[in-house]
């Protein structure tokens, strides 16, 4: 980041960096993937920092928020996501131009030198750059569901039900892996779930994840999937391009 910026305070001030992972801010490479985890934590001196790194719009969105833990989650998430990419572009996390397609999905205005996407479930975010091609992200922690048949039977395919023991835990643990397989490829094609899950097939065969079919014409070429885990009982899936694309995984925290 520029030295000649002026903030009130740097982002250094908010945001550790997991140093075992990078020494210091990396830049965004050829080829390279950068899936980034953060944790939410509750404190609220944090959060009332990061307000001041959002858009006027975002602090208004932030207002109109009626539970104190979805705000906050919202302010975090959102301000580490201007954080990030104004280390990226560098400049200042405020003046950072944000849009969404008109499913959803954000993108950076006036600038396609990187791709993104986010996810977030509980206490933990997700965040995914690219400076080739869209990606996409989901991560859910695995929790009881007491409808949880139900949602198999309603979201997954014959060809995928396969995957499914009657063991109840590993039931549960598959049926998350196959949600983020499908709503992360939604996020990368930025369909949201429009093309609702039992329209995608998704196998696992040792270990790797592919995409088998998709109804109503969609594309489904070219497109990896990569699952990954995190402590805390979560799961996630990261859907990008390109074979050679090496994913470098980093974490950060919100300092007290």
């Amino acid at each position: 980041m520029s030295e000649n910026l002026k903030y009130p305070f740097h982002p250094g001030d908010v945001l550790i960096l997991n140093r075992s992972e990078t020494g210091q801010f990396p830049g965004l490479l050829h080829r390279e993937i950068h899936l980034w985890t953060l944790s939410l934590a509750p404190a609220k001196d944090p959060v009332e920092r990061l307000q001041l790194f959002l858009a006027p719009e975002e602090r208004r969105k932030a207002s109109f928020f009626k539970f104190e833990a979805i705000r906050q989650n919202y302010i975090v998430t959102q301000a580490v996501l201007r954080l990030l990419l104004s280390f990226y572009l560098n400049t200042r996390p405020e003046d950072v131009k944000l849009g969404s397609h008109k499913k959803g999905k954000p993108f950076l205005i006036n600038e396609r030198s990187i791709y993104f996407n986010l996810s977030h479930s509980h206490e933990l975010c997700v965040y995914a750059f690219s400076p080739d091609g869209e990606v996409g992200i989901d991560i859910e922690k695995i929790r009881e569901l007491p409808d949880i048949d139900l949602l198999i039977e309603k979201n997954l395919t014959p060809g995928e039900k396969k995957y499914f023991t009657g063991n109840p835990e590993t039931r549960k643990t598959r049926f998350f892996q196959f949600w983020t397989y499908k709503e992360s490829y939604l996020k990368a094609i930025g369909e949201g779930m429009r093309l609702t899950p039992e329209n995608l097939e998704f196998s696992l065969e040792d270990g790797t994840i592919a995409l088998k079919s998709v109804n109503y014409g969609f594309e489904s070429a070219d497109w990896l999937f990569k699952g990954f885990s995190r402590s805390g009982n979560f799961t996630g899936t990261l859907t990008y391009t390109g074979r050679d694309s090496v994913i470098r995984e980093m974490s950060i925290d919100l300092r007290e």
